[in-house]
């Protein structure tokens, strides 16, 4: 009777690509949020302790607060006001009041650095 050889388990696959990781990082290859075994790590954690993937972002999670994620957290909004931040501190670059959507209070903070 032939044996079949058992394939390592989920958890085995996963202790060896960690230590794999780790022993690039300390070789000096570059790090990635997928190769980088304190990232990995953390994510298991928070994915054992419950907490969902951050639905808009592909990488991270964090903490849910009362079923759902911090308004910081899911990004967009945070995103675009980064967008139009870099592109008001841009110097000789015109920031239409159009392009600020949901955030047309800073006209009011700063009048002079909008075109209408």
């Amino acid at each position: 009777m032939k044996t079949r050889a058992t394939p390592l388990s989920a958890v085995r696959q996963t202790l060896d690509y960690l230590r794999q990781c780790r022993s690039a990082r300390a070789a000096d290859f570059p790090v990635a949020f997928t190769t980088d075994p304190s990232w990995l790590v953390q994510m298991a954690i928070n994915r054992r302790a419950g907490w969902p993937d951050d639905p808009t972002h592909s990488r991270g999670s964090c903490m849910p607060v009362n079923g759902r994620y911090p308004r910081k957290a899911e990004g967009l909004e945070y995103g675009h006001l980064r967008g139009i931040a870099r592109e008001v501190n841009t110097p000789r670059l015109v920031v239409h009041v159009a392009r600020l959507g949901e955030h047309r209070w800073l006209v009011r903070r700063m009048p002079w650095r909008f075109e209408t």
